[in-house]
This record gives structure tokens, C-alpha cells and sequence, in this order.
């Protein structure tokens, strides 16, 4: 479908600090997380948080990469630990059920898949190429896509001007 604007390619960042704001909020009604942080280096993205079941159990979660399919990520848990242990990924398929999901599934083996269709705006089309982690956020490379303004093709031509105030 053709778009009022249209690109080939575009790279953008996603800041690290905002990303973890928005997961905080996602999670905020959850109340087995109590505390929850990530972190981004080179080529590593690491959730440090709790979750409480009866007592307080210290976690971490590296992510090394992500694979990308239309404005599908599949986001693959290269270790997991709760304190000092390492938890087999096994293990982590039990606790799918209080995963988001309207945000999140999970897909053995320890893969989270979120659809970006969710936080895109209607009149905007996407492919995302390629994610890497980088220091402070993630980088993107987008494929193909496009845009149209917002309120789709009956307001395509019409752009509203400010209102004088006093």
C-alpha cells in the first residue's frame, strides 16, 4: 500500500532508560515483582529484579540478541538466575502464565515474542531489520515501511493549524 511518506531504510535508538520506565509501568500491577532494572552493554541486555513468592528471590536475565521478523521480536534468555544459581530454562516455561499477554508470549525454549503492532500507531508501517544492544539502549534498523498522517486518508489533506490564544 502505498504511504504519504515512504523509506528504504531508517536506524534509530530506543533509550535504555525510557525502555525500562515503560517496563517498570507494564509491571507495576504485577505484585510478585518487586523490584525491577535493566541494563544495557555492548552486545548485553541484563533484567535484574526480585520476585516475591514467599520471601524475596533475587533474579537476573541476560539477553545477548534479538530476532527480528516483520514487527515481530523473538527474544531468546541466554541465562537465567535466581541469586546465586543458575535456573535451568526449563523451569522457565512455569512461569508463562503470569506473563502479559496482550504484550508478551513465550515460546519454548526460554524465547519472550512481543509484537511491535501494539505500540505502532495505525497509520504507521514497519520492518524492523535488526536490533543490537548497545551501551545505554538498543539500536534499530528498520526495512521498508511508511507512514500516513494520523486520522488516515479523510484527513490526508488537511493539516490543522494552532489556535491563536488571547
Amino acid at each position: 500500500m502505498k504511504r504519504l511518506i515512504e523509506w528504504d531504510a531508517i536506524d534509530l535508538r530506543v533509550d535504555g532508560a525510557k525502555l525500562e520506565e515503560m517496563v517498570r509501568a507494564q509491571v507495576a500491577n504485577e505484585p510478585m515483582i518487586e523490584r525491577i532494572a535493566l541494563k544495557f552493554a555492548n552486545g548485553l541486555m541484563r533484567v535484574e529484579g526480585s520476585i516475591r513468592k514467599f520471601i524475596s528471590v533475587p533474579f537476573t536475565v541476560e539477553i545477548t540478541h534479538f530476532v527480528t521478523a516483520g514487527t515481530t521480536i523473538r527474544v531468546p534468555l541466554a541465562r537465567i538466575s535466581a541469586g546465586p544459581l543458575p535456573v535451568p530454562t526449563l523451569l522457565v516455561g512455569l512461569v508463562r502464565d503470569r506473563l502479559p499477554k496482550d504484550i508478551v508470549r513465550y515460546e519454548d525454549p526460554a524465547t519472550l515474542v512481543v509484537s511491535l503492532d501494539r505500540f505502532l500507531p495505525p497509520f504507521v508501517a514497519a520492518d524492523i531489520q535488526k536490533i543490537w544492544i548497545i551501551d545505554g539502549g538498543l539500536a534499530v534498523s528498520l526495512g521498508r515501511g511508511g507512514a500516513d498522517l494520523p486520522g488516515g486518508s479523510n484527513d490526508a489533506g488537511r493539516i490543522e493549524q494552532p489556535r491563536r490564544v488571547g
